[in-house]
């Protein structure tokens, strides 16, 4: 007797497998596209945004769940938003504050202004004028600091402005996301009261307060001990597991209970746990999270792009492309020379506003969903993201070309007579650096040494008691250094010297191909357990190895060879 076997029907399958589909064939595409447009120097958001509209509903062939991707892409928003409130520093900022604090806000207010009298002549409202104004602002970050990396600017002074510009531009996204609920109330109680409007205004405001109020008192508290606790049992799948439930904690308390965006309630907690002494291994553990729903992100955003968009609109879409393109760098440029700086900083620093990206596309969905932009908006946004995105390293390819050109404007011959470096605080002293990995009693006295020395030493701990007793002024963080991402944030590229006094061998072996990668000519002084570990340390090009039976001294020692050979 035959058994009967029955087949999972294909629609029962696909439905069973939507999350599974989408994940496999759009990281293959995006993988795909990602290696394309980084061969030809191009962001790689823009190969995930064209994997992401070969998946949609407007490219023929397979055609994702719209609807799935958007949920999973809301993971991608709030871990983007996470890590922004996360490596949110100010001091970025009040390097150039004088040039990035109005310039950002003048480009802004003029982008939206030209925006509103643009859309007023199609009909537009001016409330829907100023939404789309103020959402094509805000430049990427993604395709900012990859572009000025590609081109060796992001340590110059046009790349220090760039970044200042840029952290004015995430405040002012997070205060946008903050208002655009006191907007949609404006919006429905328009033929109400005033008394009723401001009620409800003054109810959202008091509600972001009390938010804030508890996250940043209580809230801190209570996120400090729990991470402190959980960084005492050394287990990196509990600690990112944690994280993530804060994270997330956070942000839906924060839309269920205060009426506030799930982006909002992210860049909140990503401030709060900033704060803590485990940030910076907390964004190494949420790090690949993020790369992957952040792809995961830009492929929804791309499974909307339209491209019949272009011929619907096409009055719309010229205009807003002009204001990115033209309006945007155009301010920028006037106002970066007016400061006498030099012509190519000036375009830099203009070429490097002239796009949009995922802050545009978190605007103009929160929008979108209060009714406060027509749906074509969102589908012109993300046409004139792909065009803006594409054109953005074709500028910078074509930078020293347009300062000729722009030398030859009389106007600006004159201005350049009298440039000026505009000045960024830095220290004047240049001192060698050092990176101490472990700070138990062999740790201490090096880093003693080393002060005594002069060099600048940071150091990488992973005992979370050591970083919160720690008094002195070395500066401390929290973490385990064979993540990757701890040794960038300890400035790994630009150090004279690395010491490993960790005994654990595969560690130490994680740590020096790390740094090696990133600082090629960065000297090792390492520690190993067994005298027999000695012959594997000497291939990996470190200079000096002390095994466990030795003192302090013998660490002291190898640095002090090291340094007299030259560092």
């Amino acid at each position: 007797m035959y058994r009967e076997i029955r087949l999972i029907p294909p629609r029962k399958m696909d439905h069973n497998l939507k999350i599974v589909l989408i994940l496999t064939v759009g990281f293959t595409l995006a993988s795909l596209f990602g290696y394309l447009v980084q061969r030809i120097k191009l962001p790689t958001m823009l190969g995930f945004l064209v994997a992401g509209y070969m998946i949609g509903p407007h490219f023929p062939g397979y055609a994702a769940d719209l609807q799935t991707a958007q949920q999973l892409a809301e993971v991608g928003v709030v871990l983007m938003l996470f890590s922004v409130g996360l490596h949110f520093k100010l001091e970025n900022l009040f390097k150039v504050k004088k040039i990035a604090i109005p310039g950002a806000i003048l480009q802004t207010s003029i982008a939206t202004a030209v925006t509103v009298l643009f859309t007023g002549l199609t009909g537009w409202s001016v409330q829907s004028g100023i939404v789309l104004g103020l959402a094509i602002g805000v430049a990427s970050t993604f395709v900012m600091a990859r572009v000025l990396s590609d081109f060796n600017l992001l340590d110059t002074q046009e790349g220090h402005i760039a970044i200042g510009w840029l952290v004015v531009e995430d405040i002012f996204t997070v205060i946008v996301l903050a208002l655009f609920p006191l907007i949609a109330i404006y919006n429905e109680s328009s033929g109400g009261s005033y008394q009723s409007i401001i009620t409800s205004i003054l109810l959202v405001i008091g509600k972001l307060a009390i938010l804030c109020l508890l996250v940043f008192t209580i809230g801190y508290r209570a996120i400090k001990f729990v991470l402190t606790r959980i960084a005492r049992v050394r287990s990196q799948e509990l600690f990112t597991l944690t994280i993530l439930a804060l994270v997330f904690l956070v942000a839906s308390g924060s839309a269920l209970i205060f009426g506030t965006s799930l982006a909002l309630g992210a860049f909140i907690a990503g401030m709060v746990i900033g704060k803590t002494n485990v940030k910076h291994q907390a964004a190494a553990n949420a790090l690949s999270l993020r790369d992957t729903f952040t792809i995961v992100f830009f492929l929804s955003v791309g499974m909307l792009f339209n491209p019949f968009v272009i011929a619907d609109h096409l009055g719309l879409f010229l205009g807003i492309t002009a204001i990115i393109l033209v309006v945007k760098p155009l301010v920028a440029f006037l106002f970066v020379i007016g400061f006498r700086l030099r012509v190519k900083a000036a375009l830099a620093v203009s070429f490097s506003l002239a796009q949009i990206g995922e802050f545009s596309f978190i605007l103009a969905e929160q929008a979108t969903i209060l009714k406060l932009l027509p749906e074509e908006a969102y589908d012109v946004i993300v046409v004139c993201a792909l065009i803006s995105i594409g054109l953005n390293p074709l500028l910078f390819r074509g930078l020293e070309g347009v300062e000729k050109l722009v030398r030859i404007i009389p106007f600006l011959s004159r201005v350049r007579k009298n440039t000026k470096d505009f000045r960024i605080e830095k220290s004047l002293k240049i001192r060698q650096k050092a990176i101490v990995v472990g700070y138990g009693p062999i740790g201490r006295e090096v880093t003693k040494t080393l002060q005594e020395w002069e060099y600048s030493v940071a150091i990488i701990e992973h005992n979370i008691d050591t970083v919160s007793d720690h008094l002195s002024d070395v500066r401390i963080i929290y973490g385990d250094a064979s993540f990757d991402q701890l040794l960038q944030e300890a400035d790994v590229e630009h150090a004279n010297l690395l010491v490993v006094t960790s005994p654990e061998l595969q560690t130490t072996h994680r740590i020096i191909e790390f740094a090696r990668r990133m600082n090629s000519k960065i000297k090792i002084v390492a520690r190993v357990n067994h005298l027999s570990d000695v012959p594997g340390m000497q291939k990996m090009k470190v200079l000096h190895v002390c095994s466990e039976r030795e003192s302090c001294r013998a660490f002291i020692e190898a640095i002090l060879q090291v340094r007299l050979e030259g560092i």
